[in-house]
């Protein structure tokens, strides 16, 4: 697991550079084995989802939102290092609100409401 592929991810992720974190998730997967491409896989989507949601693809992002929660809660809390379940709450929230959006139940996407992703923090021996 590349630990610098993932911190430059969630950093551009919170950034909201949707763009350049779908790449450092993407470089991570092409290194990927076992149980972590999965991981990647999830990650990657969910920065794509993003992406596309910046760009008001509403359709495109919701599946890849979904897509992303379907691959990510297989991780539990915590996996490498990464708040799993503090970004799923945070995916979960925006396909909620896109959802709404796209019912025209809300006329404008909160962007408020996106997630940021975290690290654990590390307890020191």
């Amino acid at each position: 697991m590349s630990v610098n592929n993932l911190a430059t991810m969630v950093s551009a992720f919170n950034l909201r550079q949707f763009e350049k974190a779908a790449a450092a998730s993407a470089e991570g997967l092409a290194t990927a084995q076992g149980r972590d491409e999965v991981f990647w896989m999830g990650l990657n989507e969910a920065c794509e989802g993003f992406e596309m949601l910046n760009n008001s693809k509403w359709a495109l992002a919701e599946r890849k939102l979904v897509a992303s929660m379907e691959k990510l809660r297989n991780f539990g809390f915590r996996y490498n290092n990464f708040e799993v379940t503090a970004a799923l709450a945070g995916i979960r929230l925006s396909v909620s609100e896109i959802r709404a959006v796209r019912q025209r139940n809300k006329r404008v996407f909160d962007v408020s409401l996106l997630p940021q992703f975290k690290m654990a923090a590390r307890a020191d021996d």
